[in-house]
């Protein structure tokens, strides 16, 4: 009977092949860079050393790796560590409760990426105010990779095969005090990787929290994917009722943010996170980093540092790089994004494209 290779689930997931393993800143009236108090360096640095002695293991073949890839040009050009960042946008892929700092007005944000290995991924969300002391956000974040070479389990040629993989999120957030936020996310996963086998459905919850210590010192708490799994039987596919149901359980994340405004141009984030793969497998950490400079009233720069394995931070980390061009118009005030991100082991690398509109 023709099959398809079981690496099938690691090829959709994210890794893709089988070879593979804010709004715009205010017009003028920039400020120079002011003197930082030590006090509130220490504080923003204080995350790392809540974190316990290094371990690490590779964490990017675990089911739904396509929705850790980042939210938009904006957060990917930061190294993905906006978790505690109302400034940049509302963005609750990061952070559900970055929602209930939007106060007015509407903002939509669509992004697609250029990838290659015949992968694509593309995003849309929205946020919206609830007054007087809440807001909302939705999104939807789809992953593919198309021509992938089907064979026998002889090595026939089958034709070829494509993947499909979606998110749809929502986050709920409220502003408990003038200091103080917290939100929840809802999020639906649905995958679709072979005509022979079913696709399947998984709910996921994150939660979060941030707290504003100064005015210009924030903190982000974020746990995401809370109960999220994809459970399959492949009897099936693989012609042998057997081997049964199995489920592939998410990683469950944790993220410990601190971001601080140096001046009205500068912001540096820092976003140290963890991991509890599925599974006795040792706790994965994370460190992600990155800063915003505004360069001109129309033009904001970005650029961001990942490190995915501190255990040898040489052939897991990336730089990532992008821009803004808030265009001229008063009608939406859009923005044009793009973020340039290499993806680990350099293997290949990312252009992001976005357009952020204030409605």
């Amino acid at each position: 009977m023709q099959n398809i290779s079981k690496k099938i689930n690691f090829i959709a997931a994210g890794n893709t092949r089988s070879v593979i393993p804010l709004i715009p800143p205010s017009k003028g009236n920039f400020t120079k860079l002011g003197n930082t108090a030590p006090s509130q360096i220490i504080l923003l640095i204080l995350p790392l050393f809540l974190l316990p002695s290094l371990l690490f293991a590779q964490a990017g073949g675990y089911a739904g790796s396509f929705s850790r890839m980042g939210f938009g040009p904006r957060g990917m050009a930061m190294g993905n560590a906006i978790s505690s960042v109302p400034g940049e946008g509302i963005y609750s892929y990061y952070n559900p409760a970055l929602v209930a700092s939007k106060i007015n007005g509407q903002q939509v944000d669509l992004s697609t990426s250029l990838m290659s290995f015949d992968r694509s991924l593309h995003q849309v969300g929205g946020s919206f105010p609830l007054p007087p002391q809440a807001g909302f956000a939705l999104s939807i974040t789809n992953a593919s990779v198309s021509d992938i070479d089907g064979r026998t389990v002889s090595g026939y040629p089958t034709g070829t095969l494509s993947t499909n993989e979606y998110q749809f999120a929502s986050a709920f957030g409220l502003r408990i005090s003038t200091r103080l936020h917290v939100g929840v996310g809802i999020k639906l996963y649905l995958a679709d990787y072979h005509t022979a086998l079913q696709s399947v459905s998984s709910f996921g919850f994150d939660l979060g929290a941030l707290y504003q210590a100064s005015p210009k010192l924030r903190f982000g708490l974020v746990v995401q994917d809370l109960l999220a799994e994809y459970p399959w039987d492949s009897g099936d596919l693989y012609g042998d009722s057997s081997s049964g149901s199995s489920v592939d359980e998410f990683p469950l994340q944790f993220k410990l943010g601190s971001s601080y405004e140096v001046s009205d141009e500068l912001l540096i984030v820092l976003d140290p996170g963890l991991v509890l793969p599925p599974g006795n497998i040792d706790p994965i950490y994370q460190l992600r980093t990155g800063s915003r400079y505004h360069l001109h009233e129309r033009i904001t720069i970005r650029a961001g540092w990942q490190i995915s394995n501190l255990q040898s931070i040489e052939t897991s980390n990336n730089f990532s790089a992008g821009f803004s061009v808030h265009l001229p118009f008063d009608l939406f005030s859009p923005s044009v994004d793009y973020a340039f991100v290499p993806e680990p082991n350099y293997i290949s690398s990312m252009h992001v494209f976005g357009l952020q509109l204030n409605l």
